[in-house]
């Protein structure tokens, strides 16, 4: 919260107070700020008195006036809610102004008369307090919008502060003093005059440590606890300080009269922070959120899946949106609910290359936005996926290719393509269904012996796709187990003993005892026929176990350069869980690959889950579906073979308890939020969040009546109609959606409803009726609120 002391006032102060209705603009152009220090995780507020501005400094350090023509005379009533929402107090009008999404200014429709209100501030609730010009009493506007009234013991009340908690902070400017309210109504003397002498501007921060300004350039620190309260002089010699203001991460900064801001420094020093400012009077310093990291993109048909990490902080405040933007376009989405880290572009153009980035905000405006992420991996909306799982088994100049397949884009023909020549040219591949989802096919013309690199890429109408990579060497086959090679070794002619004579017949000189001893030829055939027959059994025999073993083996090693791609993981196990399986596995004996990550696959599919290198992840289930899971290890050269199946597992269903689950994450329906519904109406459910391909249950209490159970998509989500039993009892009942998240833990969405049987007047009131009704609401109270206004304002 900011306040202070004005000094100077003049002309344009006044006829910018008498045409501030009228939303007209200080013809001047704005302030040239400069940022002279780091303010990547700050939002920097400043209210230029004699501009009657609100410049907003971002955490890109860039600047831009989100507000014109206030009419806040000084900086004491100035302060951004936890919600974004810029509060302003025009004193001589006796209201509050808030800023509307255009910039210009609308009146808050307190009920309860602001006479001369003074100090605005808002709590961590988005409750409003007001302080009276001249006394001690406090307006508190509830967000719910009731009000009420309190007082501190304060003569001249100035400047005010209000804790995250709804504690007041009071400087009496009539002694000096700084007073204390709690949200109990404990009241109570913080410090005295003599403690923090000529004290003008108050601040506090997340832990309750109360930081001052003085008009003789002091900063204060005054630290409350169970032992006496601790005083202490931060800084002296500042200058003129306007106003002050401390982050939830405990910087202390002040404007100053010298038209600048500064940060204050442990030794009691400060840095400027911006410059060129034209009396900045007020100040409000904001931590945002750090930048979500790990931004990745998966295309799609003329859009785009964009998930990503969340950053390091969540600027002090918990973190209610993200925004994905596309880069070319600027086309965005947020979370259906708001804390999810995925979402989905679409109106994107097929064929374009897109990356994106991601903003983080815990306001649900740009009050708390983070720096953009840095950017995702490029893809292109309608071409197909990379496959993954890509192995070659060696032939002969051929390689027996599996792989699984990536998503086709925009277009479900997909097919396949090869290349062997670094895509100088590619062939078509003709693919058979294989186990576990993948596809199988067979390249061809590959050169024996040495090492080859494959390509592999999807083709659809829109184009090809990226590709897969995985390297091969192709084998000759071994001689001997030819025929060509064994024939000669059972041949009867080298057995046979009627040859023999024959052959050593004209060695032996001797004819007369030759010829009777060889004679009978017809006894010898049969007694060579029968090894005739074992001769050729023998010879196969023994060539397979000795000769292909050391022919073949030694052929390949010989020629085979280090490993390109790691060993297969072993040890997969599965555990079945509520809608998911968890999966674990040992990592692959080390053969000089660097391993950079893991991928499991469900069998049957189609769910997967990837790690950076942990050895587990979490699987969405359907549930009463047996799984088993093979994992694969990747590298930047190649994934290695897949694992060995791990047993089986069969997720459960989500439990259904007796009472509805305590969530305050909405469900919703295609028609966005309802409250009533009648017996017999149907509605589509929708949600998201829950692991992909998991089993969700959609119930409606008060008994518990399971309507229907819903497998999710890809990303996590789900549309399921259902039907409003016809015999519900009209009252109060809920419809929710229990499942788990992707990392396995339950989650619950919940839409409360009222039955009624006969049907109401007004139509379901969705986001978009409700918008209608609180502009018309807005629209009312400021007519309500320009008939309050005088007619020429005091300047003071």
């Amino acid at each position: 919260m900011v306040r202070s002391i004005p000094r100077r006032c003049g002309a344009a102060l006044l006829a910018t107070a008498v045409t501030g209705l009228l939303a007209v603009v200080d013809p001047r152009p704005a302030a040239a700020v400069v940022t002279a220090g780091d303010v990547s995780d700050r939002a920097i507020y400043i209210f230029e008195a004699d501009r009657q501005e609100v410049i907003r400094v971002g955490p890109d350090g860039t600047s831009a006036i989100i507000g014109t023509g206030l009419l806040n005379s000084g900086g004491q009533g100035f302060d951004v809610g936890p919600d974004g929402a810029v509060y302003s107090t025009a004193t001589n009008f006796n209201r509050v102004e808030t800023l509307a999404p255009n910039g210009t200014t609308v009146p808050v429709p307190f009920v309860t008369a602001l006479t001369s209100p003074q100090s605005v501030g808002v709590d961590d609730s988005g409750a409003v307090y007001v302080t009276r010009l001249g006394n001690g009493t406090v307006v508190k506007r509830a967000a719910d919008g009731t009000e009420s009234t309190f007082s501190l013991p304060v003569a001249l009340a100035f400047d005010a502060a209000v804790g995250g908690d709804g504690s007041v902070y009071m400087i009496n400017r009539f002694n000096g003093s700084l007073v204390m309210r709690t949200p109990s109504g404990v009241v109570s003397t913080v410090a005295t005059g003599a403690q923090i002498p000529n004290a003008s501007a108050v601040a506090v921060d997340d832990g309750g440590v109360i930081y001052l300004g003085a008009y003789t350039g002091q900063i204060y620190r005054v630290t409350l606890g169970a032992g006496p309260t601790t005083f202490e002089v931060l800084a002296t010699g500042l200058g003129y300080i306007n106003d002050i203001s401390v982050t939830g991460d405990g910087h202390v900064y002040a404007s100053r009269d010298a038209d600048d801001v500064v940060e204050l420094n442990g030794d009691g020093s400060v840095t400027q922070v911006l410059t060129g400012f034209d009396r900045p009077v007020g100040l409000v310093v904001r931590t945002v959120p750090s930048p979500p990291s790990s931004v990745t993109a998966t295309p799609g048909s003329a859009s785009a899946d964009v998930s990503w990490d969340t950053g390091q902080t969540n600027g002090g405040r918990p973190i209610v949106r993200y925004t994905a933007v596309s880069d070319p376009g600027g086309l965005t989405c947020t979370p259906l609910v708001p804390t999810d880290t995925q979402c989905t572009v679409t109106g994107l153009t097929d064929g374009v290359q897109y990356t994106f980035k991601v903003t983080a905000s815990n306001t649900m405006t740009t009050a708390g936005e983070s720096l953009l992420s840095g950017a995702s991996n490029a893809v292109t909306p309608g071409l197909p996926e990379a496959p993954t799982s890509f192995q070659a088994t060696p032939g002969d100049t051929t390689a027996d290719v599996s792989f699984v397949p990536g998503s086709p884009g925009g277009d479900p023909n997909q097919t396949w393509e090869t290349s062997i020549d670094n895509e100088v040219s590619w062939q078509p591949l003709v693919t058979q269904p294989g186990a576990g989802g993948t596809l199988t096919g067979t390249v061809s013309s590959l050169p024996n012996g040495v090492t080859s690199t494959i390509l592999l890429r999807g083709r659809t109408s829109i184009g090809p796709g990226p590709a897969a990579t995985t390297t091969v060497i192709a084998t000759s086959p071994s001689p001997s187990p030819s025929p060509s090679s064994t024939s000669p070794s059972p041949s009867p002619s080298s057995t046979s003993p009627s040859p023999s004579p024959s052959t050593t017949s004209p060695s032996t000189t001797p004819p007369t005892t030759t010829p009777p001893t060889t004679t009978p030829p017809t006894t010898q055939p049969p007694t060579t026929a029968p090894p005739t027959t074992p001769a050729p059994t023998t010879p196969p025999t023994t060539a397979p176990t000795t000769t292909p073993p050391t022919s073949a083996t030694p052929t390949p090693t010989s020629s085979t350069p280090a490993p390109t791609r790691p060993n297969a993981p072993t040890g997969v196990t599965a555990t079945a869980g509520t809608s998911s399986v968890l999966v674990s596995w040992q990592p692959p004996a080390d053969n000089g690959v660097t391993i950079t990550g893991y991928r499991a696959v469900a069998v049957p599919g189609p769910a997967s889950c990837t790690t950076n290198g942990a050895t587990s992840c979490i699987l969405g289930g359907t549930a009463g579906v047996s799984y088993r899971v093979m994992v694969v290890a990747t590298s930047a050269s190649g994934n290695s073979p897949a694992s060995a199946y791990s047993n089986t597992a069969i997720p459960t269903a989500p439990t259904v308890a007796t009472t509805p689950p305590a969530t305050n994450v909405p469900l919703d329906t295609d028609q966005g939020q309802i409250t009533t519904t009648t017996p017999g109406q149907s509605l589509t459910l929708v949600g998201s969040g829950y692991a992909p391909y998991s089993t969700v249950t959609l119930t409606l209490y008060s008994e518990p009546i399971v309507l229907a159970t819903v497998v999710t998509d890809k990303n996590g989500a789900f549309s399921q109609a259902v039907t409003v039993p016809a015999d519900l009892a009209s009252g109060k009942h809920s419809f929710t959606a229990t499942g788990v998240n992707p990392r396995g833990k339950p989650r619950a969405m919940r839409m409360d409803v009222t039955v009624q049987h006969e049907p109401s007047n007004l139509p379901v009131t969705g986001s978009a009726v409700m918008w209608l009704l609180v502009t018309g609401l807005s629209m009312t109270t400021a007519g309500a609120g320009l008939r309050l206004v005088k007619p020429i304002r005091q300047s003071r």
